[in-house]
């Protein structure tokens, strides 16, 4: 059975990756929120994806691989696409 448990979980942000959980904030919310919907974005996308894909593996272990590699590969190109930018402004 499983039991709904909740817990403050903190992180240090620097750097790109700072300015870019900064620029996916929506209207009145918060970093912490936006973290927080980001991260119930991508494991919600995982879970889905294993689910109908991979139905004989162990969910967790291939959820967290995928949500891993799924989120550095997403926060890289973004990060690519925000210098690619900035070099355009700075030419």
């Amino acid at each position: 059975m499983y039991t709904a448990m909740s817990q403050v979980i903190s992180f240090r942000a620097s750097g790109h990756f700072l300015n870019w959980l900064e620029s996916q904030r929506t209207d009145g919310e918060s970093l912490s929120q936006c973290c927080q919907r980001i991260l119930k974005e991508v494991s919600t996308e995982v879970s889905t994806e294993v689910s109908t894909d991979l139905p004989t593996r162990d969910i967790a272990s291939v959820a967290s691989t995928e949500l891993s590699t799924n989120l550095y590969t997403d926060i890289e190109a973004r990060f690519t696409a925000i210098e690619e930018r900035l070099g355009k402004l700075r030419a």
